[in-house]
């Protein structure tokens, strides 16, 4: 989506070319017409038109159909906004609220107001859970995590995954993999290209995952189990409210006949949202301290599970120091297949533009694999090309795909901070998109490499996902492959025959990218 685009800037009016098909399935009854005159005459031009309410559409409707939302900037979005969390905190003051926050937002902040990732990382736990935050007007958030530790576990199993394809295991899916954790890309695929889902790889997405943790280790321990706890995602695209309003990614995947289904992440607001959220309660989020808060969570539940802090940063946790401006699948299981092939080397190619790039492992007698980055909509209609099975083809066949909508990727979201907002402190605005991207993945990339020097000696990444893993089945009885993994399907509409590529080119050619 467009970076624009927000519930309190959009009206009511759907435009004929989205063709939505859910304000006509949906419309009220019509109202009994006023007495007529029988011998009154009334032109056909000045009959006076009903007058009929608006129709709604919420985010669960526009999943049943998947064209509108990805594809143009002209629906209402009812739900999912900064004024449905606030309307929450306010009505439900007696539930756990857990924020889950992205790397790529941290960093979009960061740039904003001239501080470190970190920092910014701290502003945001103050703003969500302190006094001088939005619990000085009222009810305010307990929990605050990084959506970094799932993406540990994210990468770990989508590399364990590519290798399984590779190696044609059961548990492989059909190469090459195609990262899911784009919903945008999702959504697209599911709805114009489903001859494609099968490589969609089946791991959920970093918010998805730490979504899922949260319910699954909280929800015994609070009042009204998981419709207890409400979990809102702070991320930098829009799409990532369709991502959390997915049917397949409730508790009723992982929970079994324990009362009502909820959503494993009850509301999803951008970045942009965010700073929205803290001026519609007074607070000025340039003001909040840039330190931890020392505040212990608040009365309303006891402190979180151990499990559960160990999701938040740890110096004992080793990361991947340079993760990629989309959460790093590629470099990961990249430097995984390399670990497994001692012999082996790896040579980058850059494509046609910065957005796509191949990783070819290999050894002197043959290929191992093709890894490559897609970003953008002018780009993934060219992979698409290239995959759809119609014609043979010679091409050299990929081993992996890491696919974001967004050209730039994640960093460049449509919900983030742009180069041109008022939010900007004094000094630090750029003159183009572009400029401001640079800094945006220098303040992303920073914030990796302050880990990588505060946490040398500690415990490896593999060993530590390894052992959560293990302590998140053992605690909750549920397997990893339902906690972990999810399905995707093909949606009915005829939207996919009329967005023809060139739509698609001319929508990723606005400004903000992506959609």
């Amino acid at each position: 989506m467009s970076a624009i685009l927000s519930a309190d800037d959009l009206n009511d009016f759907i435009s004929p070319g989205v063709a939505c098909i859910k304000p006509i399935e949906t419309l009220p009854a019509a109202p009994d017409p006023p007495p007529s005159n029988p011998y009154e005459v009334v032109l056909e031009d000045k009959a006076p038109q009903p007058d009929l309410p608006p129709a709604q559409i919420s985010l669960t409707d526009c999943l049943a159909c998947s064209g509108c939302v990805t594809s143009a900037e002209a629906v209402l979005v009812s739900l999912q906004s900064h004024n449905e969390v606030l309307a929450n905190l306010n009505a439900h003051p007696e539930k756990v609220f857990v924020a889950l926050i992205s790397p790529q937002s941290k960093a979009s902040l960061a740039t904003a107001y001239g501080v470190s990732a970190d920092a910014a990382g701290h502003m945001i736990e103050r703003l969500l859970c302190s006094p001088e935050g939005i619990r000085g007007g009222g009810r305010g958030f307990d929990f605050v995590l990084d959506t970094d530790t799932a993406r540990e576990i994210a990468v770990e199993f989508a590399a364990e995954e590519v290798v399984a394809a590779m190696q044609g295991g059961r548990d492989g899916g059909k190469m090459p993999i195609l990262t899911s954790a784009c919903p945008g890309f999702v959504c697209y695929l599911e709805s114009t290209q489903p001859a494609l889902i099968p490589h969609l790889s089946r791991l959920k997405s970093p918010q998805a995952i730490l979504g899922t943790a949260v319910k699954s280790l909280l929800y015994k321990d609070v009042g009204g189990g998981v419709k207890g706890i409400y979990v809102v995602g702070v991320m930098p695209c829009f799409d990532k409210k369709l991502e959390g309003a997915r049917g397949e990614l409730t508790s009723g995947a992982w929970m079994e006949g324990e009362g009502e289904v909820a959503r494993d992440v009850d509301c999803v607001i951008t970045t942009r949202e965010l700073i929205s959220l803290a001026q519609a309660r007074g607070v000025d989020f340039a003001t909040l301290p840039q330190c931890p808060s020392l505040l212990p969570p608040s009365s309303t539940t006891s402190a979180p599970p151990k499990i559960l802090k160990s999701l938040t940063k740890s110096a004992s946790t080793k990361t991947n120091p340079i993760p990629g401006t989309s959460d790093g699948y590629l470099t990961h299981i990249a430097s995984h297949i390399l670990a497994l092939y001692p012999t082996s080397t790896l040579r980058i190619e850059p494509g046609r533009n910065s957005d796509t790039t191949d990783y070819v492992i290999s050894t002197p007698e043959r290929t191992i694999a093709r890894l490559s980055r897609c970003y953008g909509f002018r780009n993934i209609q060219n992979l698409v090309r290239r995959l759809k099975p119609a014609k043979t083809r010679s091409d050299v066949e990929y081993t992996y795909v890491e696919v974001m909508a967004c050209p730039g990727g994640c960093t460049n979201g449509g919900g983030q901070v742009r180069y041109d907002d008022k939010i900007i402190a004094s000094g630090l605005s750029a003159g183009t998109q572009k400029e401001w991207l640079v800094r945006v993945d220098e303040a992303y990339y920073s914030s990796a490499e302050d880990e990588e020097n505060r946490e040398e000696g500690g415990v490896g990444q593999e060993a530590w996902v390894e052992r959560f893993i293990e302590e998140w089945e053992s605690r909750t009885g549920v397997s990893k492959d339902r906690l972990l993994f999810t399905g995707y399907r093909k949606v009915e509409n005829d939207l996919g025959d009329r967005m023809k590529e060139v739509s698609v080119v001319e929508l990723a050619s606005k400004d903000g990218g992506g959609w």
